[in-house]
This record gives structure tokens, C-alpha cells and sequence, in this order.
């Protein structure tokens, strides 16, 4: 069946406003500009990839949490993408969380705010605002558990116990935004989808982040696409 140009012109076109697959830096560099981490000191760039050591091993990790930030603000309807990889996790905690759309509510740039949070202590995000994701195993790889939550305040938006939650896998994760609709699929299957409309007001733009606990992982081919209704 022959498109024609005006059906071309009338499809929605989405851009993409950042793209990042650290193949460009040295192996075990340090962050790129324009990325900073709060909580264990074991973060680099090692093989083309975002790696952060949280898993108390003695293995160079000084705290059990991770958290590393984008300095970039995005808005509007987006969709967010990164692989993730867990390569170790005493306990099978494999937690894989993401920080979407945060900002300080006192309109301070998080960044300037970094060393209030030096140790990527969980509770210390919870006076932020922004929604949080979670994904881990729990102690079951088997069963998945994923979590939406709403900042400020650790508000349970939604909660779903489904798939699994491996060591030594891949799982390509995608977080969408739509007005006040959100989603959060990994591997082509969506597991969270919510309407807003809760305890906070709807949060309409922010910086990301990469958060993890108790876990060894990386994170690579991360993109982030504007969304047309």
C-alpha cells in the first residue's frame, strides 16, 4: 500500500534531544562532563559502559548505594531508554532503579546541592521532587517487583510483581511520559502504566538519574526522545 506525502507529513515526528553510549571515553575514566555521582566512589566508565559498584564486597565500593545524574533538564512528553546489566548482588537484591524528572523544590540546581547527599542515602531523595522507579529481584530473580513512586514523600503510585530480575542478563528498559500518563516496560513489555493524579502535582520537567543498592551493574545506551500526541 502506497503512502502518500501528505499521510507522511501528518505522522508524528519524534526527536531525539540526547544519545549516550560511552564508547567514546578511555576505559575506566572517570564521568563525563555533565554527569556527577553521589554515594559509593566506585562509578566509572569501563568498556564502552556506566558502571557503579554498590555491592559491599570490598571490591572498591565504599557505600551500598549509587546514584548518578544527568545535569540536563527535560520536558514534555518523553520516552527514556538504557540497557541495564546486573553483574553482581549479594543477596540477589539486582536493583536496577531510575530517578525521572527531579528537581530541588527549592529551585536549586541539584547539583549545587550534591554534597548534601555525598552518601546516595535512599531517604534524602524523598524531600526532592520527581518520580522513582524501581526494578529488582528482592532476593527472587524469578519474580520481578516494580514500583512507581512519587517524590517528595515515597508515594506508592504503582506496583506490579511480574517477569524477573536477573544477574548477568541485559534488559532494555523504557520509562514513557504523555501529559500526566506514565509508563515503565523492560523489554518491550510494559509492567507500570499510571495516570498521575495523586499526591503531588504532576511533575512536567527534570534531570535523570541511575540509582542503585547493594548492586554491581552497568548502564549503557542511554536515549532520550521528545514524544509528539
Amino acid at each position: 500500500m502506497l503512502v502518500s506525502c501528505r499521510q507522511l507529513l501528518q505522522r508524528p515526528v519524534e526527536k531525539v534531544l540526547f544519545a549516550e553510549d560511552f564508547e567514546s571515553y578511555p576505559d575506566n575514566s572517570t564521568l563525563p562532563d555533565g554527569w556527577w555521582y553521589e554515594g559509593s566512589k566506585a562509578v566509572r566508565i569501563e568498556k564502552g559502559r556506566l558502571r557503579a559498584d554498590a555491592n559491599l564486597d570490598n571490591n572498591g565500593e565504599d557505600y551500598g548505594a549509587s546514584t548518578i545524574w544527568l545535569d540536563r533538564t527535560f520536558g514534555g512528553d518523553l520516552r527514556v531508554e538504557f540497557d541495564a546489566h546486573v553483574l553482581a548482588s549479594d543477596g540477589d537484591k539486582n536493583n536496577i532503579n531510575f530517578f525521572f524528572l527531579f528537581v530541588d523544590p527549592s529551585g536549586r540546581p541539584l547539583s549545587q546541592t550534591k554534597d548534601e547527599r555525598s552518601d546516595g542515602e535512599y531517604g534524602k531523595y524523598h524531600a526532592l521532587n520527581g518520580y522513582v522507579f524501581t526494578f529488582l529481584a528482592d532476593g527472587d530473580p524469578d519474580k520481578a517487583r516494580f514500583r512507581m513512586r512519587d517524590e517528595p514523600g515515597f508515594n506508592l503510585l504503582q506496583e506490579n510483581f511480574a517477569y524477573e530480575c536477573r544477574q548477568h542478563k541485559t534488559y532494555h528498559v523504557a520509562v514513557t511520559k504523555k501529559g500526566s500518563r506514565i509508563g515503565f516496560a523492560v523489554d518491550g513489555t510494559v509492567y507500570l502504566d499510571k495516570v498521575d493524579d495523586a499526591a503531588n502535582p504532576e511533575h512536567k520537567s527534570g534531570i535523570i538519574g541511575f540509582r542503585t543498592w547493594h548492586t554491581d551493574l552497568w548502564w549503557d545506551n542511554v536515549k532520550v526522545t521528545q514524544l509528539q500526541r
